[in-house]
């Protein structure tokens, strides 16, 4: 099993972090998108898209980060999805509501704010996208935080759920946004930060 990943790609890290909870072998192989890699013909041929991360299995090709750590929870028969389809039902809930919606938020204030994502990629800021998408953000984290209330994780035990949204949140706190409004959320982050399969993929995705 190949996954294919880049360097300061919160995607990337979704992947990795699913893959390693899951305990998955996988080889971890480095796709430089800064010099084009990912628009490479080998490369294209993984994921038609040109986007970051991939997984090659065998013959099966699959792209989109929580697609591909729900494949490979399956696979694995982790723990990380529920056993009843209540429970996968509400872990999949979770998983779109980060994709549409706290994702969205994040990107854009990560990308202004974080000092070692602006000088990776080199993005341009724009005020307005970036005012409108951390009062979207708090509005989304509200939400998160109603969850979290009196539990530990999103689902009751650690799940696809938590690992889709801790990167990308992770990188916009790195940024300065202030989570003492959301104490549900800024306690289970801090849960989320200390597991061994994320310390391992922060320093091999984001690490100097």
């Amino acid at each position: 099993m190949d996954l294919f990943y880049g360097r300061m790609s919160g995607n990337s890290a979704r992947a990795m972090f699913g893959l390693r909870e899951s305990g998955a072998r996988f080889t971890a192989r480095l796709v430089d998108a800064r010099a084009g890699e990912n628009r490479s013909a080998a490369y294209l041929a993984v994921n038609p898209m040109g986007k970051i991360p991939a997984l090659a299995d065998g013959e099966f090709r699959l792209w989109e980060s929580n697609a591909i750590n729900w494949y490979v929870a399956e696979k694995q028969k982790a723990s990380l999805l529920p056993a009843t389809l209540e429970g996968r039902a509400s872990v999949q809930r979770w998983l779109f509501f980060q994709a549409a919606h706290v994702s969205q938020a994040c990107v854009p204030l990560f990308q202004a704010t974080n000092r070692g994502m602006r000088e990776f990629w080199g993005t341009r800021i724009d005020e307005q996208v970036v005012d409108r998408a951390r009062k979207d953000l708090a509005r989304w984290l509200a939400v998160l935080d109603g969850a979290l209330g009196g539990r530990d994780w999103l689902e009751g035990t650690f799940t696809l759920a938590d690992v889709a949204h801790a990167p990308h949140l992770w990188l916009t706190v790195e940024g300065g946004f202030d989570l003492a409004p959301f104490p549900a959320v800024r306690s289970w982050l801090e849960r989320v930060l200390k597991r061994p399969a994320w310390l391992e993929t922060r320093d091999q995705i984001f690490g100097s």
